[in-house]
């Protein structure tokens, strides 16, 4: 690595460092603010408190802010090398506009590729133990805050048929269901469902590709109640089916997702929401790195020649245009209108695309 690019890298850091700090003080101003009046009118909440729970959510804010950081950092760190001249100095010592900006593209990737495989889960864990908190203080109980008060209804394929599987609630850190109905039910010549088999339990419990079923009963159709007491029924849903019911995908990381993707879908769930966010963290670094170009070519432009800074503005407006069209696209993908890996990698390979050609018409002609 030549002196002229660590020296590129360092310029850049130095703002992103800035524009994180700025933009992290921001976020948590506001969530402070937002989660003293959400909770503070409903239980006792010490200002000490709140800033401990605005802390536990913040990584997960930072990480969905990446982009931002990033764009708004380099955009200050080339047009401070714009107006000290040590572009113009860059330019006529032989240096391409592609040689300097390759350092930046290159810091973006790995800040990207460190926003999904690192902050992404410690964001994720922070907002699970954010969440655990505020519904203890909220409840005032302790050790009852995985339990969902929600229906659960899961469908499991079998070789010979299906089962449904309904409860009133679930806790989803034991992997226990309350109240559950199980229907077996077993296809026909035809390939009608037969309902064969009809069991209620007080509870059931994921043990070792089981349920382990409390205080169950048999019900059929030509037969009186049967008392089985505690039975086992053999099963492929695993905790990560349950788990992802109790957490929305962005409180979940990034390493577990294929996880709860498969269980998901061995549980008959729609796996689409979690396919999304998995694509959508894959495609981050390449978001970051679209950021990151679009702020460099935006600054380009040497100030000698004026209409700098209304370029450094529009490439801002260009990183805010990214954001959106990437919303829309997610949007479509969560709908089913276009695919998840469209959805996820479309915008920021078009911007990226974008911002290269504009470099390369402004360099070459």
């Amino acid at each position: 690595m030549s002196r002229l690019a660590r020296y590129l890298i360092l310029q850049t850091l130095l703002g992103i460092l800035a524009s994180a700090g700025v933009i992290s003080a921001v976020i948590i101003l506001v969530d402070f603010v937002e989660t003293s009046r959400d909770i503070s009118t409903r239980a006792d909440l010490t200002a000490l408190q709140a800033l401990g729970l605005t802390l536990l959510k913040s990584p997960l804010l930072i990480q969905e802010t990446l982009p931002f950081i990033v764009l708004f950092g380099t955009l200050w760190a080339f047009f401070r090398l714009n107006r000290r001249s040590e572009l113009i100095v860059m330019r006529a010592a032989g240096y391409s506009a592609w040689r300097i900006l390759l350092p930046a593209a290159s810091l973006a990737f790995v800040i990207g590729v460190a926003g999904t495989a690192v902050l992404s889960p410690l964001g994720a864990m922070s907002n699970a133990r954010f969440e655990t908190i505020r519904e203890t203080i909220l409840d005032g109980q302790t050790g009852m805050t995985s339990v969902s008060a929600g229906p659960v209804w899961l469908r499991e394929t079998s070789p010979d048929g299906f089962n449904i599987i309904t409860a009133s609630r679930f806790d989803a850190e034991e992997g226990q269901i309350f109240t559950p109905v199980f229907r077996i039910y077993l296809r026909s010549e035809a390939g009608a469902p037969i309902l064969v088999r009809r069991i209620e339990a007080e509870s059931a419990r994921l043990s070792s590709g089981f349920w382990v079923l409390d205080e169950a009963v048999e019900l059929t159709a030509d037969a009186p109640r049967e008392k089985l007491g505690e039975i086992s029924l053999q099963t492929s849903i695993g905790r990560q089916a349950l788990f992802e019911r109790a957490r929305s995908p962005g409180g979940i990381s990034f390493w577990d997702l294929p996880g709860v993707i498969a269980s998901a879908r061995a549980a008959g769930l729609s796996t689409r929401p979690y396919e999304l966010r998995f694509q959508s963290l894959l495609a981050q670094p390449l978001t970051i790195v679209a950021a990151a170009l679009l702020a460099i070519a935006a600054t380009l432009r040497l100030v000698r020649l004026g209409g700098a800074a209304g370029f450094a503005f529009a490439g801002g407006a260009a990183g805010f245009l990214l954001y959106f069209l990437q919303e829309l696209m997610l949007s479509l993908g969560r709908s089913g209108t276009i695919d998840t890996i469209s959805a996820a990698w479309s915008a920021p390979a078009l911007f990226i695309l974008a911002a290269m050609f504009y470099v390369a018409y402004t360099e070459d002609g």
